[in-house]
C-alpha cells in the first residue's frame, strides 16, 4: 500500500508548481452561509492558500464555495480521485457489449493466459481483489514506453493473493482494464475518456496524465496512468458527481446504465478485510469498483474517492447528495476535517432553505375528508409565481407512490415548480385509491365522486399557500390518472394550461369546451392495460377490465380538431421512440398551441424512465417525466372563448 504513501511524498514539490489561474467571470453560484463558514474553519487550521467546495443534490449546485486563493476551474492533479473516472470509462464499454466485468482478462488481454493471472477478472482488477502488489506500481512506468508494453509487463508480475481471496489497494488492476479498453477498441485511453465521459458531460479541462510527475502530458502521454494520473477542476468534477448521482445520465445524455452506476458504487470487496492505514482504518469500510464505501454515523452509508492531495468526491446515496471538495494538501490531514463538512452538506442540503418543503394537506370536499402532497423548491423569498404540476397517480396508487415512481419529485425541486399528488378515492383510506375519469367501472365512478371539483378546490387551495402562476398550472398523469387527465382537458381548460397523459386513454367525452389546450400523449406499443389501438384491455385488475377504451388515434384526432391543428405533424424518430408534434399560432395571442404525440415501439404500461414496481413490466428506457417538464415550460394556459349569447 506504498503507491499512496509515496504520493503524498510527491505532493510537496508538485502542488507549488502548479500555476494560478484568474477567476473566472460566471453567474454568481449558490453559496450557503454554513458551510462557507465550515470550509474557512477548515483553511485556517490546515493553514492552505486555498480550498473549494461544491454540494450537489442530485443534478442540481445546492452550494459552491471558493475559498483563498483558488477557484472553481483552477486544474490540479486529483490522484486517486482518477479511479472513478477510469471505472467509468471501462463501464461505457461494459454497458456497450464490449467488455464484461466477470470474464477472465484473457479474453482481452492473450498475455495473461498462465497461472492465477488466467483467472483475473475486470471486476476484480477494479474492485482491488486482482491479487496485485500495490508498490510494484511506482517500479513499472518509468522504463515503459506504450500501453502493450504495459500489458506485457504486467502479464509478468507476481500475485500476493488469489483473485478474488484479498482485498490489496493498488493501481495495477485499473491499469490492466484500461489496457483492455484499449485493446477491444483500437483506440488510446484518453480517445476513450474524452468521446465517452469528457465529452458528454462537459468536462473541457479533466485528462489523464503520468503518475511522475502527477498528471505530468497531461492528455498527451503514450502511458497514462489511469488509477492516479489525472488532473480536473472543481467544475468539471461536479458534473461527474451529478452524473453519477441521476444514475448516469445528466442533461439528457446518457453516458452509463443505472446497472453500472449501481455496481460502480456497490461493495464488490465481498468478506475481505478492507483497511488503508492513516485513511480509513476500522470497522465498516467495504470497496467498491473504485469506490471506497464506509458506514457513517445513523446507518448511512457514503461512497468517496480521496485522492493523496485530499481532492475528495462522495456520494451520500440515501439522500441523493454529494459534492467536491478541492485543496492541494495531505489527504491525512485533510480527511477528517472532510467528514465534518459532509455531515453538515446533509444537513444544510434537507433543510426548507435549499430543499423546499413537502407537506401532507387535508381538505374537506364533496362531504369527504381528501388530501394532496405538497412539493414547494427552494426559491428566493422575492420569486414570482411558480408553475404547478398536478401528478395524478394511477388506479390502485397514491400521491407518494406516483412521485417517487416517476422522479417528479426530485424534477421539482431541481427544476424549481410546485409538485402538487392528490390522492384519488377508495374503499381504504391512502390505498387501492381511483379516480373517477369516466369510462371506467372503478370506486370513484360508481361512487360519482367529483373529482374534476376537487382538483379545482387543490388548486385554488395550493394558490392560498404558495405564490404560484395562474397560467402556468399544468395535469400530469398516469394510466388512470392519465384518463383523468384526458377529463380535466375537457372540464377544467380554465384551470390548466395543458395536460400530458401517460399510458391512458380518453374515455370520457361527454364535454367539449371548444377551447384551444396543449397537450402531450405518450403511450407504449405494446401496452397490455390501456391498448395503444383501443378496446378491452388484456390485462386488468376486476371491473376495471370491462371498459373499452378509445385508441390513441382517437384521442389526436379530437385534439387536432379541438386545436386547429391541421396538415402533417414535425417528426421525430430516435430508436423506438417517435415524436409527432402539431403546432400553430393562436389567432388574438402571442400563444402558440401544441400537440404532441410520443409513441414507444414495445413500450408497456410502466411510467417510462420510472421506478419500476412489483408486479408490473419493465419500465420504457424513455426519460417522460423530464420530457413532460420541458413541454410544460413552454405552455401557457390559452383563453376560454366568452361563452355564446342565449
Amino acid at each position: 500500500m506504498r503507491d499512496l504513501s509515496l504520493l503524498f511524498l510527491v505532493s510537496g514539490w508538485f502542488v507549488g508548481a502548479v500555476a494560478q489561474e484568474p477567476q473566472a467571470s460566471v453567474a454568481e453560484p449558490p453559496r450557503q452561509r454554513e458551510l462557507a463558514e465550515a470550509t474557512d474553519r477548515v483553511v485556517a487550521e490546515l493553514k492552505l492558500d486555498g480550498a473549494a467546495l461544491s454540494v450537489l443534490d442530485g443534478g442540481k449546485l445546492v452550494h459552491r464555495g471558493v475559498h483563498g486563493q483558488m477557484t472553481s476551474e483552477f486544474v490540479l492533479p486529483i490522484a486517486s480521485a482518477s479511479k472513478w473516472l477510469a471505472v467509468a470509462t471501462v463501464l461505457s464499454l461494459v454497458d456497450e457489449g464490449k467488455l464484461d466485468l466477470d470474464l477472465p482478462v484473457t479474453r482481452y488481454l492473450p498475455e495473461f493466459d498462465h497461472g492465477d493471472l488466467a483467472v483475473i477478472t475486470l471486476r476484480q482488477c477494479l474492485a482491488c481483489t486482482a491479487g496485485f502488489a500495490a508498490e510494484r506500481g511506482m517500479l513499472l512506468l518509468p522504463r515503459i514506453k506504450t500501453m502493450t508494453a504495459m500489458a506485457a509487463e504486467l502479464a509478468e508480475q507476481s500475485l500476493h493473493a488469489r483473485p478474488g481471496d484479498a482485498f490489496r489497494y493498488s493501481g495495477l488492476g485499473f491499469q490492466v482494464a484500461a489496457c483492455a479498453a484499449e485493446r477491444v477498441t483500437g483506440q488510446t485511453w484518453h480517445e476513450l475518456f474524452a468521446t465517452r465521459i469528457a465529452a458528454p458531460l462537459g468536462m473541457t479541462a479533466t485528462k489523464f496524465g503520468r503518475l511522475l510527475p502527477i498528471a505530468g502530458d497531461a492528455g498527451t502521454t503514450p502511458v497514462p496512468w489511469v488509477a492516479g494520473g489525472a488532473e480536473s477542476t472543481l467544475c468539471d468534477y461536479e458534473r461527474f458527481v451529478a452524473m453519477l448521482l441521476l444514475g448516469g445520465e445528466l442533461d439528457g445524455k446518457r453516458v452509463l446504465t443505472a446497472a453500472s452506476v449501481r455496481a460502480m458504487l456497490q461493495v464488490q470487496s465481498g468478506d475481505a478485510e478492507v483497511q488503508l492505514p492513516g485513511v480509513f482504518e476500522g470497522n465498516d469500510i467495504h470497496y467498491g469498483l473504485g469506490t471506497w464505501i464506509t458506514s457513517e454515523a445513523n446507518g448511512v452509508q457514503r461512497c468517496s474517492d480521496p485522492g493523496a492531495f485530499g481532492f475528495t468526491p462522495w456520494l451520500d446515496l440515501d439522500l441523493g447528495i454529494g459534492g467536491v471538495f478541492l485543496v492541494r494538501d495531505r489527504v491525512a490531514r485533510v480527511l477528517p476535517r472532510v467528514r465534518p463538512l459532509q455531515d453538515l452538506a446533509r444537513k444544510v442540503a434537507r433543510s426548507e432553505a435549499v430543499a423546499g418543503r413537502v407537506e401532507t394537506i387535508e381538505l374537506s370536499f364533496g362531504g369527504r375528508q381528501r388530501r394532496y402532497r405538497l412539493h414547494v423548491p427552494a426559491v428566493p423569498q422575492d420569486a414570482r409565481g411558480l408553475p404547478v404540476v398536478m401528478l395524478l397517480h394511477g388506479g390502485g396508487g397514491n400521491g407518494e407512490q406516483v412521485a417517487e415512481a416517476t422522479g417528479m419529485a426530485q424534477l421539482a425541486a431541481r427544476e424549481g415548480f410546485v409538485l402538487v399528488c392528490p390522492d384519488g378515492t377508495g374503499a381504504l383510506r391512502n390505498r387501492l385509491l381511483t379516480w373517477n375519469s369516466g369510462g371506467i367501472d372503478v370506486y370513484a365512478a360508481t361512487r360519482q365522486v367529483d373529482d374534476v371539483g376537487f382538483l379545482r378546490a387543490v388548486v385554488a387551495d395550493v394558490a392560498r399557500r404558495v405564490a404560484i402562476d395562474p397560467v402556468r398550472i399544468h395535469a400530469v398523469g398516469h394510466s388512470n390518472g392519465a384518463m383523468m387527465c384526458h377529463r380535466l382537458a375537457r372540464e377544467a381548460a380554465d384551470v390548466f394550461a395543458s395536460v400530458a397523459c401517460v399510458a391512458g386513454a380518453m374515455n370520457s367525452t361527454d364535454v367539449d369546451p371548444g377551447s384551444p389546450i396543449h397537450v402531450l400523449i405518450v403511450h407504449g406499443t405494446a401496452d397490455e392495460h390501456v391498448l395503444y389501438d383501443g378496446g378491452r384491455p388484456k390485462q386488468a385488475v376486476g371491473r376495471a377490465g370491462n371498459r373499452v377504451d378509445a385508441s390513441v388515434a382517437a384521442a389526436v384526432q379530437y385534439y387536432r380538431a379541438r386545436n386547429g391543428l391541421a396538415g402533417e405533424p414535425k417528426v421525430q424518430a430516435d430508436g423506438k421512440v417517435r415524436i409527432e408534434s402539431w403546432e400553430r399560432a393562436v389567432p388574438g395571442t402571442q400563444e402558440i398551441v401544441r400537440l404532441q404525440v410520443v409513441t414507444l415501439q414495445g413500450g408497456g404500461h410502466s411510467w417510462p424512465g420510472g421506478t419500476r414496481r412489483a408486479l408490473a413490466d419493465a419500465p420504457f428506457p424513455f426519460a417522460a417525466s423530464r420530457a413532460i417538464w420541458e413541454f410544460c415550460q413552454q405552455a401557457r394556459r390559452l383563453p376560454v372563448p366568452a361563452a355564446a349569447p342565449r
